[in-house]
Protein backbone atom coordinates (compact mmCIF):
# COMPACT_ATOMS: atom_id res chain seq x y z
CA UNK A 1 0.00 0.00 0.00
CA UNK A 2 1.55 3.70 -1.11
CA UNK A 3 1.48 6.57 1.23
CA UNK A 4 -1.10 7.72 -0.41
CA UNK A 5 -3.82 4.99 0.04
CA UNK A 6 -2.67 5.23 3.79
CA UNK A 7 -6.05 5.79 5.31
CA UNK A 8 -5.10 5.87 8.98
CA UNK A 9 -4.66 10.06 8.68
CA UNK A 10 -8.83 10.67 8.59
CA UNK A 11 -9.72 14.07 9.75
CA UNK A 12 -11.49 13.24 12.88
CA UNK A 13 -14.20 16.23 12.86
CA UNK A 14 -16.05 17.48 9.98
CA UNK A 15 -14.00 20.66 9.97
CA UNK A 16 -10.29 19.18 10.92
CA UNK A 17 -9.08 19.40 7.04
CA UNK A 18 -9.74 23.07 7.36
CA UNK A 19 -7.45 23.83 10.38
CA UNK A 20 -4.24 23.57 9.59
CA UNK A 21 -1.54 22.79 12.64
CA UNK A 22 1.27 23.13 10.93
CA UNK A 23 2.46 19.47 13.16
CA UNK A 24 4.34 18.34 9.61
CA UNK A 25 5.24 19.23 6.63
CA UNK A 26 2.64 17.97 4.63
CA UNK A 27 0.98 19.46 1.90
CA UNK A 28 -2.75 20.81 3.08
CA UNK A 29 -5.53 21.40 0.80
CA UNK A 30 -7.69 23.44 3.63
CA UNK A 31 -10.07 25.06 1.40
CA UNK A 32 -11.15 21.35 -0.71
CA UNK A 33 -13.69 20.36 1.96
CA UNK A 34 -15.00 23.87 2.22
CA UNK A 35 -15.00 24.90 -1.49
CA UNK A 36 -17.05 20.88 -2.32
CA UNK A 37 -19.61 22.30 0.12
CA UNK A 38 -19.95 25.41 -1.81
CA UNK A 39 -20.11 23.51 -5.01
CA UNK A 40 -22.81 20.71 -3.30
CA UNK A 41 -25.12 23.51 -1.88
CA UNK A 42 -25.25 25.55 -5.33
CA UNK A 43 -25.47 22.64 -7.29
CA UNK A 44 -28.29 21.01 -5.13
CA UNK A 45 -30.02 24.08 -3.90
CA UNK A 46 -30.32 25.40 -7.58
CA UNK A 47 -31.27 21.67 -8.86
CA UNK A 48 -33.64 20.89 -6.28
CA UNK A 49 -35.81 24.40 -6.70
CA UNK A 50 -36.02 23.33 -10.24
CA UNK A 51 -37.20 20.11 -9.04
CA UNK A 52 -40.05 22.36 -7.03
CA UNK A 53 -40.89 23.83 -9.75
CA UNK A 54 -41.41 21.20 -12.00
CA UNK A 55 -43.54 18.56 -9.42
CA UNK A 56 -45.10 21.32 -7.73
CA UNK A 57 -45.18 24.69 -8.91
CA UNK A 58 -43.49 26.28 -6.92
CA UNK A 59 -41.17 29.41 -7.14
CA UNK A 60 -43.50 30.57 -10.14
CA UNK A 61 -42.95 27.20 -12.22
CA UNK A 62 -44.95 25.26 -14.40
CA UNK A 63 -45.78 21.92 -12.11
CA UNK A 64 -46.05 18.83 -13.75
CA UNK A 65 -48.46 19.43 -16.73
CA UNK A 66 -46.91 22.85 -17.70
CA UNK A 67 -43.58 21.15 -17.70
CA UNK A 68 -44.69 18.29 -19.46
CA UNK A 69 -46.11 21.17 -22.28
CA UNK A 70 -42.54 22.73 -21.96
CA UNK A 71 -40.81 19.18 -23.10
CA UNK A 72 -42.90 19.21 -26.21
CA UNK A 73 -41.30 22.19 -27.21
CA UNK A 74 -38.04 20.76 -26.75
CA UNK A 75 -38.75 17.91 -29.31
CA UNK A 76 -39.76 15.51 -26.25
CA UNK A 77 -43.41 14.01 -27.90
CA UNK A 78 -43.62 10.62 -26.25
CA UNK A 79 -44.42 10.35 -22.41
CA UNK A 80 -44.04 14.02 -21.45
CA UNK A 81 -46.01 13.49 -18.45
CA UNK A 82 -44.17 10.43 -17.07
CA UNK A 83 -40.90 12.58 -18.04
CA UNK A 84 -41.88 15.17 -16.22
CA UNK A 85 -42.47 13.29 -13.21
CA UNK A 86 -39.19 11.93 -13.34
CA UNK A 87 -37.27 14.80 -14.19
CA UNK A 88 -38.50 16.85 -11.46
CA UNK A 89 -38.03 13.63 -8.91
CA UNK A 90 -34.73 13.85 -10.12
CA UNK A 91 -34.10 16.83 -9.91
CA UNK A 92 -35.56 17.28 -6.18
CA UNK A 93 -34.31 14.14 -4.36
CA UNK A 94 -30.86 14.46 -6.33
CA UNK A 95 -30.48 18.02 -5.27
CA UNK A 96 -30.82 16.80 -1.77
CA UNK A 97 -28.85 14.84 -1.63
CA UNK A 98 -26.12 16.31 -3.27
CA UNK A 99 -26.34 19.08 -0.58
CA UNK A 100 -26.39 16.60 2.31
CA UNK A 101 -23.60 14.87 0.55
CA UNK A 102 -25.20 11.41 0.71
CA UNK A 103 -24.80 8.72 -2.26
CA UNK A 104 -23.15 11.87 -3.75
CA UNK A 105 -22.09 10.15 -7.41
CA UNK A 106 -24.96 8.18 -7.94
CA UNK A 107 -27.31 11.81 -7.11
CA UNK A 108 -24.68 14.09 -9.24
CA UNK A 109 -24.96 11.52 -12.28
CA UNK A 110 -28.70 11.60 -11.98
CA UNK A 111 -28.71 15.66 -12.09
CA UNK A 112 -25.81 15.13 -14.70
CA UNK A 113 -28.40 13.31 -16.65
CA UNK A 114 -30.71 15.98 -16.89
CA UNK A 115 -28.47 18.73 -17.38
CA UNK A 116 -26.73 16.65 -20.16
CA UNK A 117 -30.76 16.27 -21.84
CA UNK A 118 -31.14 19.77 -21.36
CA UNK A 119 -28.01 20.99 -23.15
CA UNK A 120 -29.03 18.30 -25.79
CA UNK A 121 -32.43 19.81 -25.95
CA UNK A 122 -31.31 23.34 -26.41
CA UNK A 123 -28.08 22.92 -28.68
CA UNK A 124 -29.77 24.21 -31.87
CA UNK A 125 -30.68 27.53 -29.76
CA UNK A 126 -27.21 28.62 -29.79
CA UNK A 127 -24.16 28.75 -26.59
CA UNK A 128 -25.87 32.09 -24.94
CA UNK A 129 -29.50 32.82 -23.24
CA UNK A 130 -29.76 36.18 -24.99
CA UNK A 131 -29.07 34.55 -28.89
CA UNK A 132 -32.21 32.06 -28.47
CA UNK A 133 -32.85 29.15 -25.99
CA UNK A 134 -28.80 29.00 -25.21
CA UNK A 135 -27.82 25.67 -23.12
CA UNK A 136 -25.06 27.67 -21.40
CA UNK A 137 -26.63 27.77 -17.68
CA UNK A 138 -27.18 24.13 -17.99
CA UNK A 139 -24.01 23.04 -19.31
CA UNK A 140 -22.73 24.74 -16.40
CA UNK A 141 -24.90 22.71 -13.80
CA UNK A 142 -23.78 19.69 -15.67
CA UNK A 143 -20.27 20.45 -15.44
CA UNK A 144 -20.91 20.82 -11.64
CA UNK A 145 -22.26 17.48 -11.07
CA UNK A 146 -19.53 16.21 -13.20
CA UNK A 147 -16.74 17.46 -10.80
CA UNK A 148 -18.65 15.96 -8.05
CA UNK A 149 -18.99 12.60 -9.77
CA UNK A 150 -14.99 12.24 -9.35
CA UNK A 151 -14.47 14.45 -6.23
CA UNK A 152 -17.13 12.95 -4.03
CA UNK A 153 -18.99 14.73 -1.51
CA UNK A 154 -15.76 15.99 0.57
CA UNK A 155 -15.36 15.70 3.96
CA UNK A 156 -18.02 17.85 5.24
CA UNK A 157 -21.07 15.49 4.48
CA UNK A 158 -23.01 12.95 5.92
CA UNK A 159 -20.58 10.33 3.86
CA UNK A 160 -17.89 9.49 6.16
CA UNK A 161 -16.94 6.11 5.68
CA UNK A 162 -17.88 4.81 2.75
CA UNK A 163 -15.81 3.57 -0.14
CA UNK A 164 -16.65 5.98 -2.67
CA UNK A 165 -15.52 8.70 0.12
CA UNK A 166 -11.84 6.98 -0.02
CA UNK A 167 -11.55 6.39 -3.57
CA UNK A 168 -14.47 7.99 -5.48
CA UNK A 169 -12.73 7.41 -8.87
CA UNK A 170 -14.06 3.71 -9.61
CA UNK A 171 -17.63 4.77 -8.63
CA UNK A 172 -17.68 7.97 -10.28
CA UNK A 173 -16.58 6.05 -13.85
CA UNK A 174 -19.63 3.87 -12.74
CA UNK A 175 -21.91 6.82 -12.00
CA UNK A 176 -20.93 8.41 -15.65
CA UNK A 177 -21.76 5.65 -17.30
CA UNK A 178 -25.30 5.26 -15.55
CA UNK A 179 -25.69 9.05 -16.24
CA UNK A 180 -24.68 8.70 -20.10
CA UNK A 181 -26.19 5.44 -20.30
CA UNK A 182 -29.72 7.26 -18.43
CA UNK A 183 -29.67 10.46 -21.30
CA UNK A 184 -29.75 8.37 -24.36
CA UNK A 185 -32.41 6.15 -23.30
CA UNK A 186 -34.53 9.27 -22.17
CA UNK A 187 -33.54 10.74 -25.78
CA UNK A 188 -34.35 7.68 -27.65
CA UNK A 189 -37.33 6.84 -26.23
CA UNK A 190 -39.11 10.31 -25.42
CA UNK A 191 -38.04 12.07 -28.79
Amino acid sequence: MSSGDDFSQQPTSLLSDVEDNGADDTPRQGGLGLGLLILRVGLGATMGAHGLQHLFGLFGGPGIGGFARMLETFGYHKQTTLLSWITGIVELGGGVLVVVGLFTPLAAAGLLGVAANAVYAKAHGGFFEGQGQGFEFELLLGLSALSLLFTGSGPISLERNTPWRKRPLPLGLVSLLLAAAAAVVVIVLTR
